[in-house]
């Protein structure tokens, strides 16, 4: 378990990013490649084995594929297959309609699981979104935080491209209108247990609905799956088909336990299910509406043998939407080798099955009932001892995977005890290992943070600050350290509260939310100055300096940084101080003091070599940079830009790469090198867009402005310094009234 104590007394915080191989600099800028090299995308699952019958619908769906292809609209095409019973195939039959018609869709299928019916939150749209930007060739780093701007992407990648767009189990309209592309190049095909009226009144769905099997088509689903033993027992198989009441899920459930006994009857099977709903009904199950479904389970789950059973059950209680054998194993309190067998049976008796990653699942319906059985079968302490047991080795494995990515800052993160971790050995593994179970993370802090095991949600919140930070998963950064702030309050911890605040206020501040960031970070200071935590505070007033200096309010961004420093010192943290120095020599540019601010950033250089910290030296380099541009040292700037760009690309820091590639692109303007110059602040503009760094943006316009004035084009000058206006006034910058000033003076 994670020591306490420690975690109340460490703090993370700063830049870095996952090793990344080094790009080229000033004379070979390496402009932005994602999708000139696109891959189709062939993302459906596997078709079903023994699909029955649904001709009509099949046949429905093809007149709607042809009518779709004839239409000269210029509207997606949505095709809605709903029905408000689960368990009855939609899933089996949209994925089957989709391979029969994949060969029609040249560039490629897109398929995601929205899970909008299940124990767990469903997928957000942005999360759906960004998993198609990532498989349409969009890196991590350039996915847009806003979910807009996310649908905005995914409509430009696939305008103009023939494509299958399967969106899986779907909750509301709501969820899947930001999805849908806007020409009609592609068709989308939807299935949820709702109708989604919303779907067809206001984009033109088709609804084609799935009702309960036909008795002849169960009869041949069961003849396909058992075999001559249906034929052989006419009356048994007509029973078990409505014993299972004509669903599919049911019916492929109850087949299999038929298949792997051979030598009992259809008929005494028959009589064991019905002899199963009869138990159900008694314990109330009969207000379920799907008792057949839960009645098949139950009866599958009883042939378990006792190792399988109890896995099945401990299972029910993975956070995870899906999880793999290592967690399995530990859940469960198995090694990952038999977890992997344990699984692979229960995916043979369709409890659970195997997704195109590697990875395991279960149908929402079952999960559902596992974790009915482990509440009502395994003692509660038992129920304890096996998340605690996750828990504590999700903790280490995020702990050992953050000291590999970033060594530097292991006196920072709370102290966890890292037995029993997963075994990693690199940054790629460490990297792979956070991004795969980032959503199960998530899931454990949502479900500790108002608990008796809060201490969780605090821990994972300092623990992986860095890596959701660097990773440019912002959303799920605000969602972890909302639930630490909670988790803080539920166990009166003022520390805990603080840094997660100061987190907070970290994260908004990167998205430009500068407001935000201000009071979260104020609301830091006053919780860690109640019980005397220094790093925590001189964290807390760094980051306040920095949003402070940003919105032009500079003599109370000195006081902040200046108290700080002082804490940094007291502390001998040599980091802190590293940062407080540069960030000073950053505020003294803006008031015109170079050579003090030079002075500044240089001790900040030499703190930062002294502790091996590439990212921030490689930032502190690069404000070293724009000093010397000021002083007239330009060449000497252009060589702290360059050397800042090759530590950017080393580690992976995009906001540090935008900055150096702005800083290069004035410093060949100031050298009247003219050549490059556009093209490195495109690529600036490109990157601080992608990954939503808009002071960034608005820095790429002010040289795009400035260099279109050196080259005489004065009217793109001036629509960049509007562009860049209109950022820096959203923003609340200083810059705003400048830029202002100087297009009233140029009369623009």
């Amino acid at each position: 378990m994670v020591d306490e104590e420690s975690t109340s007394a460490n703090e993370m915080s700063g830049l870095a990013g996952a090793v990344v191989q080094a790009g080229s600099i000033t004379g070979s800028v390496h402009l932005h490649q994602s999708n000139l090299s696109f891959s189709a995308p062939h993302e459906l699952p596997p078709d079903v084995h023994a699909f029955t019958d649904r001709a009509e619908q099949l046949d429905q769906m093809d007149l709607l594929l042809a009518s779709a292809e004839s239409s000269t609209s210029t509207a997606a095409v949505v095709i809605s297959a709903v029905s408000g019973t689960a368990g009855v195939g939609k899933t089996a039959f949209a994925i089957h309609w989709a391979h029969r018609v994949s060969s029609r869709f040249a560039d490629g299928q897109l398929y995601v699981n929205l899970r909008g019916f299940g124990p767990y939150q469903p997928v957000s749209a942005g999360e759906a979104l960004a998993g198609f930007l990532r498989s349409l060739g969009e890196r991590n780093d350039e996915i847009p935080h806003d979910v807009e701007e996310r649908g905005s992407r995914f409509r430009s990648l696939v305008a103009g491209k023939r494509m299958l767009i399967v969106l899986d189990n779907a909750a509301t309209t709501e969820q899947v209108r930001p999805l849908l592309p806007g020409t009609s190049s592609c068709v989308v095909l939807v299935t949820s247990r709702d109708v989604l009226q919303g779907l067809v009144s206001r984009h033109g769905a088709r609804r084609v609905n799935l009702d309960l099997l036909p008795v002849g088509q169960a009869i041949a689903l069961l003849r396909m799956l058992i075999g001559f033993r249906v034929d052989d027992e006419p009356e048994a198989a007509m029973t078990l088909v409505h014993e299972c009441g004509r669903l599919p899920l049911a019916l492929r459930i109850a087949a299999d336990l038929a298949v792997m006994n051979p030598d009992v009857t259809l008929a005494e099977l028959a009589h064991d299910l019905e002899d199963e709903q009869t138990r159900l009904a008694a314990l109330d199950a009969g207000d379920d509406p799907i008792t057949a479904v839960r009645a098949v389970f139950s009866w599958s789950y009883r042939s378990l043998p006792p190792d399988e059973a109890r896995a099945f059950r401990l299972l029910g209680l993975h956070p995870g939407r899906d999880f793999e054998p290592t967690s399995a194993g530990v859940l469960v309190g198995i090694g990952s080798a038999k977890a992997r067998r344990l699984l692979d049976s229960l995916v043979r008796a369709h409890l659970a099955e195997r997704t195109r990653s590697g990875r395991y699942q279960m149908h929402d319906l079952i999960r559902v009932y596992a974790a009915d059985l482990a509440r009502s079968e395994e003692p509660a302490i038992e129920q304890e001892t096996a998340l605690r047991r996750l828990f504590d080795f999700f903790l280490a494995t995020a702990s050992v995977a953050m000291d590999i990515l970033y060594p530097q800052e292991r006196d920072r993160r709370p102290r966890v005890p890292t037995a029993g971790s997963a075994h990693l050995v690199d940054d790629r593994q460490a990297a792979r290992w956070l991004d795969d179970e980032r959503t199960a993370l998530l899931a454990m802090a949502a479900h500790t943070s108002h608990s008796n095991w809060a201490i969780f949600t605090i821990a994972l919140s300092a623990t992986i600050y860095r890596f959701m930070d660097s990773h440019s998963y912002f959303d799920d950064a605000v969602t972890l350290h909302t639930a630490a702030v909670a988790a803080g309050h539920n166990r009166q911890d003022p520390v805990a509260v603080g840094r997660a605040l100061h987190n907070l206020g970290s994260i908004y501040q990167r998205l430009g939310r500068y407001q935000e960031a201000l009071a979260h970070l104020g609301q830091s200071l006053q919780a860690t100055r109640q019980v005397g935590q220094p790093m925590v505070e001189a964290f807390a007033l760094s980051d306040l300096g920095f949003v402070l200096m940003l919105l032009g309010r500079q003599d109370e961004s000195l006081v902040n940084f200046s108290a700080a420093l002082r804490l940094f010192e007291q502390e001998r943290d040599v980091t802190g101080q590293g940062q407080v120095l540069n960030n000073i020599g950053m505020l003294l540019v803006r008031q015109d003091r170079c050579d003090e601010a030079l002075d500044h950033m240089q001790q900040a250089l030499v703190l930062f070599r002294q502790t091996g910290d590439g990212p921030r030296k490689g930032y502190a380099l690069n404000d070293v940079g724009v000093v010397l541009q000021r002083l007239g040292r330009y060449t000497e700037a252009l060589s702290h830009h360059d050397e800042a760009l090759v530590l950017a690309r080393e580690t992976g820091d995009r906001a540090l790469e935008a900055a150096a590639l702005n800083g290069l692109g004035n410093t060949n303007r100031l050298l009247t090198h003219m050549e490059p110059v556009l093209d490195l602040h495109q690529e600036a503009h490109l990157i601080a867009q992608q990954i939503g760094d808009r002071h960034e943006e608005a820095q790429a316009h002010e040289g795009f402005a400035s260099a279109y004035e050196n080259l005489g084009d004065r009217d793109r000058a001036r629509d960049h310094w509007r562009a860049a206006h209109l950022i820096y006034a959203d923003l609340g910058s200083p810059e705003a009234d400048q830029i202002s000033l100087r297009l009233t003076n140029s009369g623009g």
